[in-house]
């Protein structure tokens, strides 16, 4: 048991940093990328979030 939650905690801190540095480029705060540490669906939540609501950062402003 131990060694799955070692396994899961690296595999989240591996993911953790490119999704804070996308989350900073598309101009939203970090803390929406600690997402990621939701088990089975938190990177997938996080591409969902990012591929469909209107980034801060977006110079046109709208779709």
């Amino acid at each position: 048991m131990p060694i799955q939650i070692a396994v899961g905690l690296a595999l989240g801190a591996v993911l953790l940093y490119p999704a804070i540095r996308i989350c900073r480029r598309a101009g939203l705060r970090w803390p929406l990328a600690l997402v990621v540490f939701v088990p089975l669906v938190g990177p997938l939540i996080l591409l969902a979030l990012l591929a469909f609501m209107i980034w801060p950062s977006d110079i046109y402003g709208k779709r």
